[in-house]
């Protein structure tokens, strides 16, 4: 294994060493393969501001950056990335996420038949219930499996994966000391594929199944913990025309740790969507249900951080880029929640009174998540707690008493001409700060957005956004507005401010004021912000992180090639 690894961190020292001697230039021909990457850079520059919390720091110059290179020559692919990350943002340094070196080093062939990977890889059983290791920059999470993955399709519509491996643990490379590891098989067939009639009759079906398992030694003095905890899923897509059903359900075997309090009771997660549509029409529908199916490759993992995640469990709830509810997004909570939505989506035939000439889009949803039903179990006698026991049962089909989210909004759209576009929303919130962000009670919120953009020719375009959050809960009210200018496609300036103007602390009222601005060339972007964030949380698809407060100014750079 030592050797793998040598090998592996050689090769893309090499592939470094041939980029960096090459002219930066799209698809770097090296012998008959080519060589492409991407580099990012995201600093800031921070100004202490006590009214807002954003404390002095020990180095004011901070950045997150990598660089990322890729060879590729037919079926064979190798990359790596190297991340500095030794002064990170605070809020990244806050999670753990700080250090330096190389991450993410592969190895990869593949051909009609079989793909092997040797090194780091991201891998997704079916919708992730089981198994979903990925990366996301903005959220500082990066849980990929360092190993093999082997991939074969025996049969056109007949696909098979085995993954082994170790999780990343941000940037701890000790992995050869490291106690655990996880494995995995998935299957899938594509009915649909082996037969050919049915796809001429409008039907999509494909069945598959997964089974994933950690290894982690027993250490612990007081408890004797499994070494081995499985999952088991089975799924099923199916699809007729515009009809389209998704349904995947997973459980895991007794999992004593952390985050469940270190109780021996399986945990079992439904996943569920249907979704209809037609011309000018459209509705889909979702529920889930998880419960005590928080799984990691290390069970003391505390459970506020997103760290050494196995699984996914997915938020059905819409998600809004709307700046005044962003701090109100809904956390998954895999360790019990249950949960529906409903979207319905209808447009107005164009060149009629009411749609106009382009006609008008409307959109509506209602999202409700709840806690799931418990009857709490005798408490340990040793340890005086639900620790060693299976902690409580719960009726799969009964919802919790206690409301953890709702949302019911509307958004109207509408392009009156060629320049002018109008979008107008109302969101009704109901979150559960107690549970979803670990302080404060319910809070209740009505937002309104609008969104108006003039196009003024073919390269410019001014955009304006308002928001009004008002609520007597938390921080009170807020207004928001943004104006934004763009010339395309290099320019692109903003100017926006958030107002806690119904703050029941008349001295915290605060502007939380920002300015930017964005040049763009071919695959390379260059942004400066200047301004205040407010403390709070960023949340992308169910999973969250907290943002502290910040004052300063920001640089961020992209580019690939």
């Amino acid at each position: 294994m030592r050797f793998l690894f040598r090998s592996l961190k050689t090769f893309v020292f090499i592939l470094a060493f041939i980029s960096f001697s090459s002219p930066l230039k799209a698809q770097i021909p090296v012998g008959k393969g080519t060589i492409s990457g991407d580099f990012m850079l995201n600093g800031m520059f921070y100004i202490p501001d006590s009214l807002i919390g954003a404390d002095k720091v020990d180095s004011k110059v901070r950045a997150n950056s990598y660089m990322y290179l890729q060879y590729t020559n037919g079926g064979f692919t190798a990359g790596m990335r190297y991340e500095f990350y030794l002064y990170p943002l605070i809020d990244f340094e806050d999670i753990g996420y700080k250090g330096h070196g190389i991450t993410h080093y592969f190895a990869d062939y593949k051909n009609d038949f079989i793909q092997v990977t040797a090194g780091t890889f991201y891998e997704q059983f079916g919708s992730g219930l089981t198994l979903r290791t990925y990366e996301d920059k903005y959220l500082g999470i990066d849980n990929s499996l360092l190993g093999a993955r082997v991939k074969v399709t025996p049969y056109k519509g007949i696909t098979l994966k085995g993954v082994w491996g170790i999780q990343r643990k941000n940037f701890d490379f000790e992995y050869l000391k490291r106690k655990d590891h996880v494995r995995g098989i998935d299957g899938e067939i594509s009915l649909t594929e082996l037969i050919p009639q049915m796809s001429e009759k409008g039907f999509s079906t494909s069945l598959g199944a997964s089974f994933v398992s950690k290894y982690e030694k027993d250490e612990d003095p007081t408890f004797i913990l499994p070494q081995n905890v499985a999952t088991w899923g089975a799924r099923l897509n199916f699809g007729w025309k515009g009809l389209r059903f998704e349904g995947e359900y997973a459980r895991k075997i007794n999992d004593p740790n952390a985050t469940n309090e270190y109780i021996y009771k399986p945990g079992d997660a439904l996943f569920a969507s249907l979704t209809y549509s037609m011309k000018g029409f459209g509705i889909s529908t979702s529920f889930i249900r998880a419960d005590n199916m928080d799984f990691r490759s290390q069970r003391g993992t505390p459970a506020n951080l997103a760290l050494l995640n196995i699984n996914y469990i997915p938020a059905i709830n819409r998600q809004y880029s709307y700046q005044l509810i962003s701090n109100y997004s809904y956390a998954s909570q895999p360790n019990g929640q249950v949960g529906a939505q409903c979207q319905i989506n209808y447009q107005i035939p164009k060149k009629t009174k009411i749609g106009g000439k382009y006609g008008t889009d409307i959109t509506l949803n209602y999202a409700r998540y709840h806690t799931i039903d418990k009857t709490m179990l005798p408490i340990d006698s040793i340890t005086g707690s639900q620790s060693g026991t299976d902690g409580y049962t719960s009726n799969f089909f009964k919802w919790g008493k206690e409301l953890l989210y709702q949302d019911l909004g509307v958004e109207i759209s509408r392009k009156f001409d060629k320049r002018w576009k109008l979008i107008v929303a109302y969101n009704w919130l109901i979150y559960n700060m107690e549970v979803l962000q670990g302080h404060g009670g319910m809070f209740h919120g009505h937002n309104v957005a609008v969104d108006l953009t003039c196009k003024i020719n073919s390269k410019h375009a001014l955009r304006l956004e308002a928001q009004h959050l008002y609520s007597k809960d938390d921080l009170g009210s807020w207004v928001y507005a943004m104006i934004e200018y763009s010339i395309n496609p290099h320019w692109f300036i903003s100017i926006g401010d958030q107002w806690n103007y119904g703050n029941a602390d008349k001295s915290r009222r605060i502007h939380y004021y920002n300015i930017s601005a964005a040049f763009a060339i071919k695959t390379t972007r260059i942004a400066l912000s200047y301004g205040k964030t407010r403390e709070g949380i960023l949340c992308v698809g169910g999973v969250c992180r907290t943002v502290p407060a910040s004052y300063g100014l920001g640089l961020s750079v992209t580019t690939s090639f």
